[in-house]
């Protein structure tokens, strides 16, 4: 059975081209385009999804802020965030219980390599 995702990234373009390299990966993709959006997907369905992967930076909620929210719902989904800053923004989020990280941009094999990782990780 293929582990479903949930990608939330504020860029539609990011959105579709995630989306695709996820397909071809073989993962189930529900894509939001806002934080708020995310958050509804996931409130609907917790254990629907077997990762969430979501940008830092969206302009209704921030990925952290959504981060911190879906694992309020439930404490075990891993949640990857994607951000182009480290230091005291991968700290913080590692306060908030997210272990995985991707630096935009992300290429097929990164975002690859990164999937595997939490969803091994998660396991």
């Amino acid at each position: 059975m293929s582990k479903k995702i949930l990608f939330v990234d504020g860029d539609e373009t990011i959105v579709k081209i995630v989306h695709t390299m996820l397909e071809n990966m073989g993962y189930l993709v529900q894509m939001e385009t806002s934080g708020s959006a995310g958050l509804d997907a996931f409130s609907k369905n917790p254990m629907g999804f077997d990762l969430v992967i979501t940008d830092l930076a969206m302009w209704d909620i921030s990925g952290l802020r959504l981060a911190e929210k879906l694992l309020k719902l439930r404490a075990d989904i891993p949640v990857v965030l994607l951000t182009r800053l480290e230091g005291q923004v991968q700290a913080r989020a590692r306060e908030s219980g997210i272990c995985w990280f991707g630096m935009k941009p992300l290429s097929m094999t990164d975002l690859a390599a990164t999937v595997e990782n939490a969803l091994a990780a998660a396991a």
